[in-house]
């Protein structure tokens, strides 16, 4: 081996040392943290929303629900609390439908944890005001 082809060869094996770093990095910054839904309206509804930070300024938000009957629930995260909703969604999430959904949200974990927010699921599209369960996020 020359040694011109002996600094490839490290170059490559610190190179691949390198990117093995980077994924591990950025697998350790992907935070998560797991809310328990709290059943309203005698819906029956229950299950957990888990919230991941993706590391770039957005949060995966996964909604997996008992869905008690019903089968397409609006979704949303909203300023406030359970107690103290405000009607207008800050973000949407896709519907959960047969109990599950997957959205990701334009803020990251600590931002969506830091402010007053509430994750909450009405009944159906056709009963808006009806909330079938909620969790504070903080």
């Amino acid at each position: 081996m020359t040694r011109r082809s002996g600094r490839a060869a490290g170059s490559v094996a610190f190179a691949a040392a390198l990117v093995g770093v980077i994924v591990l990095a950025a697998c350790a910054s992907q935070q998560s943290r797991t809310f328990q839904l709290v059943t309203l309206n005698a819906t029956g509804v229950t299950g957990t929303a888990v919230l991941t930070d993706l590391g770039d300024g957005s949060t995966r938000v996964i909604v997996e629900v008992d869905p008690a009957g019903h089968p397409h629930m609006p979704a949303h995260i909203h300023p406030g609390t359970c107690v103290n909703l405000v009607p207008q969604p800050l973000y949407p999430l896709l519907p959960v439908i047969d109990g599950d959904s997957e959205t990701v949200v334009p803020k990251s974990l600590a931002d969506l944890l830091a402010g007053e927010l509430a994750l909450n699921l009405h009944v159906s599209a056709e009963e808006m005001g009806t909330y079938a369960a909620c969790v504070d996020l903080n």
